[in-house]
């Protein structure tokens, strides 16, 4: 066999995996009529979500509640529904990004993401939008003959808007990750890294302790855990074949740290909503940890979470001379333990050196543990 053959084989093997388990999504409920391709999904955090349909030049995005009910419908002012694709909220949800990225010809020069008010901070019916506009650092051919400049899922984390190609055609095979300013204005994305699917990815999401990421096709759901810095895809991969009838799975939005709601469109055998249990390859570290609050009524809280350099840790209560905090990283390691200052009840641990991501904190009086909360780092 020629070596290059050889060592090209071997990286579809190590990046895919021999096998893939299997796994049946629960349908919840129908969506409705109005919304034949909802084709972007952002979990509201209190039991429905925001989705919106694919082009028909429909600049409006829906609330649906857990039986397939619209219950809001909001107008993005000033803005076409060119060909929006996903949907995706910083961690705060201060702002809502809608994807008008959608490029199945490899020929747009008018990339857009627009940045609205999150809809929880407002009651009207309308909003206007900011736009980031982008373009690929690779793209040199409008239209391009290679099929790899179309995008269909982005999620929000740490100031950046992370989006990844669709392969189609002669590019089949590798998802491209790019990386975006959240900031309006004209930018060159930059091209983090490429990793094998095989497959035209549909959307992306990151859960709500920045522990996991998902990309999803049509056939599989790829996640990938621990990863260091912005490059998502040197952590580890998992993928999941999506079992049950084949339909043109286009959204899904994590609900907490390892479920996860999905639509499909309605082609004739979709058009549902799903729901996902991913608990066997994302781990919830708080209950691992084990959040406990003790009868002492000592409670720690951590400023600013997130944080850059520095934690800051207040313990309640008069007396601290035998607190200590210990700080863990998302595999439950200890990383850092330091003593309360006995007068204050303050302490200030550096984490300047650390990678952002998730941490625990737990708080320590004579040796028993009294609480355990998440931290987020950020740089």
């Amino acid at each position: 066999m020629n070596r290059h053959i050889y060592i090209f084989i071997l990286a579809i093997l190590c990046s895919v995996g021999a096998s893939a388990v299997s796994i049946t999504p629960t349908l919840l409920t129908a969506l409705p009529a109005s919304l034949p391709e909802s084709s972007g999904l952002d979990f509201t955090g209190t039991g429905s979500f925001w989705t919106h349909n694919d082009g028909y030049g429909d600049n409006h995005i829906y609330k649906v509640n857990s039986t397939g009910a619209v219950t809001r419908t909001i107008t993005v002012n000033g803005v076409t529904n060119t060909d929006w694709e996903d949907l995706a909220h910083d961690y705060n949800r201060n702002y809502l990004y809608i994807g008008d990225f959608g490029n199945n010809a490899n020929d747009r020069t008018n990339l857009h993401i627009y940045r609205i008010n999150h809809p929880k901070n407002f009651s009207g019916s309308s909003v206007s939008a900011e736009v980031i506009n982008f373009s690929y650092p690779d793209q040199t051919q409008f239209p391009s003959p290679w099929m790899n400049f179309d995008a269909e899922g982005f999620f929000h984390y740490n100031g950046l808007l992370y989006l990844f190609s669709k392969p189609d055609v002669n590019a089949m095979g590798y998802t491209k990750l790019y990386t975006i300013p959240d900031q309006p204005g004209t930018h060159v994305a930059t091209l983090v890294d490429s990793f094998y699917t095989n497959d035209r990815i549909t959307a992306a999401d990151i859960n709500s302790d920045a522990s996991a990421v998902i990309i999803s096709t049509n056939n599989h759901i790829h996640i990938f855990t621990g990863w260091n810095g912005e490059n998502i895809f040197n952590g580890t991969h998992n993928m999941i074949t999506i079992a049950g009838t084949w339909t043109q799975k286009e959204a899904l939005a994590f609900k907490d740290v390892n479920h996860v709601y999905m639509t499909d469109e309605d082609n004739g055998s979709g058009n549902y909503i799903y729901s996902i249990d991913l608990s066997t390859w994302i781990v919830d570290m708080s209950t691992s940890i084990e959040n406990i609050i003790s009868s002492s009524g000592k409670k720690v809280n951590a400023f600013p979470n997130p944080a850059n350099d520095q934690v800051s840790f207040q313990v309640s209560g008069s007396e601290h001379s035998a607190a200590s905090i210990q700080l863990f990283d998302i595999a439950g390691n200890k990383i850092r333990e330091a003593k309360m200052n006995g007068v204050t009840g303050l302490l200030t641990i550096e984490t300047a050196d650390l990678p952002g991501g998730v941490y625990f904190y737990r708080l320590f009086e004579n040796n028993q543990a009294i609480q355990t909360q998440r931290l987020i780092v950020t740089h």
